[in-house]
């Protein structure tokens, strides 16, 4: 009968070992389905995290693209709108021009005695305070004092002018009509009458000298 309890004793323990590595097992198991599952599910989160900072990213970029389009569309706008009232001020100053003219050219053929009557004293300070008023918008005479500009002045009868000869240049003779520049721009080119020397054309000089001889 001992015998038998003790066999039976080792079957038990042996049994039990088995049922012992088999739960050890089972855990170990358990636990490494457990580790891939949680890694499998970081790897799942890290990959929507570097999505989600793609998409960040592309939403920063367009968001500066808007903003920069719109900066672009609101300077432009700014720009046209600028341009705008400078064409309609130029404009307006061009239409004024010819007043200014009549105005002046009214006052160039008084004499002294009329001079000193009230209406044309009261002219005086209209052109003056119409010159001021214009000014103040950016309007100034072209200078008519030095060599002839074509991108400044209107040539509109030439003469024959013995300087231009020593000097080698085209001179301005006579000013016709005044010119101006609006804001560094030319307005109105001033209209004049330039000087010539006869060395520069000799083909008009030759042309002369053949009239005359056919005259003779």
């Amino acid at each position: 009968m001992l015998e038998i309890y003790f066999v039976k004793q080792l079957e038990y323990r042996r049994q039990r070992r088995i049922m012992d590595k088999k739960k050890q097992k089972k855990e170990q198991m358990d636990d490494a389905i457990e580790n891939a599952t949680k890694l499998a599910e970081v790897q799942v989160l890290q990959k929507q995290l570097a999505e989600l900072k793609v998409d960040q990213e592309d939403a920063r970029n367009q968001l500066k693209r808007a903003v920069a389009d719109y900066q672009n569309l609101e300077k432009r706008v700014n720009e046209g709108r600028s341009e705008l009232t400078q064409f309609v001020g130029a404009e307006l100053v061009k239409r004024l021009l010819p007043v200014l003219d009549h105005l002046e050219q009214s006052l160039s053929g008084i004499s002294e005695q009329e001079k000193q009557s009230g209406w044309v004293k009261g002219v005086e300070l209209a052109v003056k305070e119409f010159n001021q008023v214009l000014a103040s918008e950016g309007l100034d005479q072209v200078a008519t004092d030095g060599a002839f500009d074509p991108s400044l002045h209107e040539a509109v009868d030439v003469k024959e002018d013995s300087a231009s000869s020593s000097t080698g240049e085209t001179r301005i003779l006579e000013v016709v009509r005044k010119g101006y520049n609006l804001n560094g721009k030319v307005l109105r080119p001033a209209q004049v009458i330039v000087g010539r020397s006869q060395d520069n054309h000799p083909e008009e000089r030759s042309s002369d000298e053949g009239s005359i001889k056919e005259e003779n």
